[in-house]
């Protein structure tokens, strides 16, 4: 079955290993459904094939103007990205917190905060999303270099 490269994102915000409190397998096989089901609707909705979606694993392909809508149709589906196109923050804090160790809480707060800048960039695209997408997706790898998230449980 394909695989997206994106489930790293939306996982940044899901849960991480390295900030959450025990989260368990079942939590984490959760997740990767509801980020397969997210995944293959949105390949349908744009016209990506299995086959370009496996390329794009194995080629490790980040998000690029070829596929930055996909990611926007992942942030979206997510509640990352709203229906005007902007980083939810809100829903970003929201998503997190049932994973989140007490440890570890302001900093990701912090960083998923951060995040938000992203909404004050002047993008071409308006509520599509696709533009700013890729905005949070650089933002959002930035900081999982800062906290050193581990997201091996996606793959």
């Amino acid at each position: 079955m394909a695989f997206y490269y994106s489930v790293l994102v939306v996982a940044i915000v899901a849960a991480s290993v390295n900030n959450c409190s025990a989260i368990t397998e079942e939590q984490k096989e959760t997740l990767r459904e509801k980020l397969k089901a997210n995944a293959l609707a949105c390949s349908s909705e744009l016209g990506f094939t299995d086959e370009q979606l496996k390329q794009w694993k194995e080629e490790k392909k980040t998000p690029d103007d070829s596929n930055k809508c996909f990611v926007a149709c992942m942030f979206k589906k997510s509640g990352l990205i709203d229906d005007q196109g902007l980083y939810s923050e809100s829903t970003a804090l929201e998503k997190i917190k049932p994973y989140l160790s007490e440890a570890r809480k302001d900093e990701v707060n912090a960083s998923i905060k951060a995040c938000s800048s992203v909404n004050e960039q002047s993008v071409g695209d308006g509520s599509a999303g696709c533009d700013r997408a890729i905005l949070l997706y650089k933002c959002f790898q930035q900081q999982k270099e800062l906290l050193g998230i581990s997201l091996d449980f996606v793959i």
